[in-house]
């Protein structure tokens, strides 16, 4: 008869918990791993002679090139708000992006991506947050800013499609892309007759707020960043 020593057996079911927390803990592990990236990398597009770096360093936690189009996974820029999923491709310009930043207020709501363009040619991007124009929680729109101050409408060298894709064509220096609404209380956009004359004419109001903020931001950015190139600096060099 085999006879197992007391003290093996406590021995023997520790080590079995052992492995079994690290099983569990492993996978976990594997899915918050994350590649860093520096301004010194360049995500280029070869077919359409376009790259795109980042002007501060940051983190991924992938990053795949398909369709002449980079998306990248819980994007994080450094100083900036994560980008759970983001896709962009540029065709005969180069793309610096600076920042992505959220606002939330009680009732407004803002989401900007900011980047140097060099180059008169087109920039494919979609953030992720879709377009908008069938959501039931807010009366959302879209814009493009140009050099902080310049609001450029719909249609007038840009356009969105109905998963969120925005085509940027012919800008160049700097660029926001800007994405924000008024939440609607009532939970469903069909009711937008009812709500408050600012709500209903959100566009018209907000193109004002979004200036502000740009310009804002843009300032500090700017003071903050001193040691990394500026924005002129990069247009010039583009």
């Amino acid at each position: 008869m085999v006879t197992i020593s007391r003290n093996i057996a406590p021995t023997g079911i520790a080590v079995i918990v052992v492995l079994f927390v690290f099983l569990l803990t492993c996978p976990n592990a594997q899915a918050q791993t994350s590649m860093s990236f520096s301004p010194a990398d360049k995500f280029s597009v070869p077919t359409y002679n376009g790259t795109i770096s980042f002007v501060v360093n940051g983190t991924y936690s992938k990053a795949t090139f398909e369709n002449n189009t980079w998306t990248f996974t819980n994007l994080l820029i450094n100083g900036s708000q994560p980008l759970e999923n983001f896709a962009i491709s540029t065709q005969n310009s180069n793309v610096t992006i600076f920042s992505y930043q959220t606002y939330n207020a009680t009732t407004f709501q803002v989401a900007r991506l900011r980047y140097v363009v060099g180059g008169q040619g087109k920039q494919i991007l979609n953030l992720g947050l879709g377009s908008g124009e069938s959501g039931l929680s807010a009366n959302v729109e879209w814009g493009v800013v140009l050099n902080n101050s310049v609001f450029v409408s719909q249609g007038n060298g840009w356009s969105i499609s109905r998963d969120g894709t925005m085509v940027v064509t012919g800008a160049t220096g700097n660029v926001s892309i800007v994405h924000y609404g008024f939440l609607n209380f009532y939970g469903n956009n069909s009711l937008g007759s009812n709500l408050p004359f600012y709500q209903q004419h959100s566009v018209a109001i907000a193109i004002a707020i979004v200036v502000a903020i740009t310009v804002a931001i843009a300032v500090a950015i700017k003071v903050k960043n001193r040691k990394h190139p500026s924005e002129s600096e990069l247009v010039n060099s583009a």
